[in-house]
């Protein structure tokens, strides 16, 4: 186990010290990718979202809609069902994050990043959470200010 370890980490090291592979597209706490923020904007009808300072109302009501929905399957700080969503807006687009919100179940076909941690979470689809825009977009407000 140890020569597997310290093969696969010089295996990284190399591919990152040459170019191949971006230190950025690294997940670390998830074996699924990491696409870069300004190039994955997943599968949906949200193509480009405008980011302003946090939005205090936006907020709260992201968090009670996270709380009533999302936190059975997703803790901020650990994975569960899901993974944890603490730093979720770091490692995906917003508009990616509101894309699977409004459009999970073509997400979960679709998209590669979805079928890997649909994988990893042992093929434990995330359900739809019955969200219009405006909710995903609290949601992903709540998101945003968890992130640290």
């Amino acid at each position: 186990m140890k020569k597997f370890l310290v093969v696969c980490s010089i295996s990284v090291f190399s591919l990152v010290n040459t170019g191949v592979l971006k230190a950025e597209e690294l997940s670390l706490g998830s074996s699924s990718p990491v696409v870069p923020q300004d190039k994955n904007l997943g599968i949906g009808p949200v193509k480009k979202l405008v980011l302003g300072p946090i939005d205090k109302k936006m907020v709260e009501e992201g968090k009670t809609l996270y709380n009533a929905q999302c936190i059975v399957c997703h803790d901020m700080d650990q994975r569960k069902i899901g993974p944890a969503m603490k730093n979720i807006t770091k490692q995906r687009t917003p508009e990616y994050l509101m894309n699977l919100l409004l459009n999970s179940a073509q997400m979960l076909k679709e998209d590669p990043t979805m079928k890997a941690l649909l994988k990893e979470y042992n093929n434990m689809p995330m359900p739809d959470p019955g969200f219009n825009q405006a909710k995903a977009r609290a949601v992903v407000e709540y998101l945003r200010s968890m992130a640290k």
